[in-house]
């Protein structure tokens, strides 16, 4: 990786997010805020079938040709935080056209995956039969993106927050899942290893 790359992204995970953290940290399903000139909507679904989850984000991207959707399984998203911030770098690589992939919902895949693989990431993040899930929807164009999201969550089932927690055994889950180190420092407290999970992400490169 180009050293001045990895020096601006390590910058860019200092800065403060321009988004509403209050809005971001309620009890609702869905969070809708904006992230440079796009606008976003992270939201979450009950237990669901995979085939189904899939055929849902197809049928958004060919509905809505202006929007980006990508699907993850729930159990490998560390809090709204770690989405959010894996999907600002993705968002600044495609401004510096330096993705990973050859679209931005694929770049935040492999970003929040930890990997450059798409097979490997699918396997790991990718939508998962009989587990709640995470939806990602970001476009510069606010109409269509609240259409699309309006969309998606007539169809999908109601989220139990009490299903989505994050404490030590989530984070060493996600660490041998990942292949990071067990017993190691950035395992020690919440922080620290979601610093650690944003920092891998913006190192991912082709």
């Amino acid at each position: 990786m180009d050293w001045r790359i990895e020096s601006y992204y390590l910058q860019l995970l200092l800065q403060r997010s321009n988004y509403d953290e209050a809005q971001l940290t309620n009890s609702n399903i869905c969070s809708d805020f904006k992230l440079s000139n796009f606008y976003v909507s992270i939201f979450y679904c009950g237990k669901l079938d995979s085939v189904a989850g899939i055929k849902l984000v197809e049928q958004i991207r060919h509905r809505f040709e202006k929007v980006y959707i990508q699907g993850f399984n729930s159990e490998v998203i560390f809090g709204l935080q770690h989405v959010v911030e894996d999907l600002k770098i993705t968002l600044e690589a495609l401004k510096r056209q330096i993705m990973v992939a050859n679209r931005p919902e694929l770049d935040l895949l492999l970003r929040l995956s930890c990997t450059t693989q798409i097979s490997k990431a699918i396997s790991y993040a990718g939508i998962k039969s009989g587990k709640c899930a995470c939806f990602v929807i970001f476009s510069k164009n606010k109409r269509d993106l609240l259409k699309a999201r309006n969309c998606a969550l007539q169809s999908l089932p109601d989220f139990d927050n009490s299903e989505f927690t994050n404490d030590a055994s989530t984070r060493n889950t996600l660490a041998t899942k990942l292949g990071f180190k067990s017993g190691s420092y950035f395992l020690a407290d919440d922080s620290v290893f979601l610093k650690y999970l944003i920092e891998r992400a913006a190192l991912i490169t082709k």
